[in-house]
């Protein structure tokens, strides 16, 4: 459906290129199409559903505001603000046991989102 749909105006490569977040595929969605009239609700929902999934955001924790943190890993504020004071204090993040030591976040948590988790500095 992305292929049959949003190749009408951009190359898979372009798509494949972004990085977002649910809410803001949900939204590039809703902007892409909002001259679509012809592509059913239950369509566009399932191609959020599809970008989000093959295509999320990655979090670099190393460079990333306490907002993205939340927004991107979603966890809570007071997480999102640990993590960016332990790497004010500390210094960048080498690996996700690096990460775990952060106090207050949930290694758990972290652990589901390894895949987007990225430690460039």
């Amino acid at each position: 459906m992305v292929e049959a749909i949003c190749s009408e105006c951009h190359t898979t490569e372009r798509i494949a290129a972004q990085q977002l977040t649910k809410p803001q595929w949900a939204d590039k969605v809703l902007e892409m199409l909002q001259e679509a009239p012809d592509v059913k609700q239950s369509e566009r929902d399932a191609i959020v559903e599809y970008l989000a999934k093959n295509f999320p955001a990655h979090a670099n924790v190393n460079k990333a505001t306490a907002k993205e943190l939340q927004a991107v890993l979603g966890i809570s504020s007071e997480s999102a603000g640990a993590i960016v004071g332990y790497r004010q204090k500390n210094g960048a993040f080498k690996s996700l046991d690096d990460l775990k030591k952060v106090p207050g976040v949930d290694p758990a948590k972290l652990d589901t989102k390894r895949e987007i988790i990225d430690f460039k500095e």
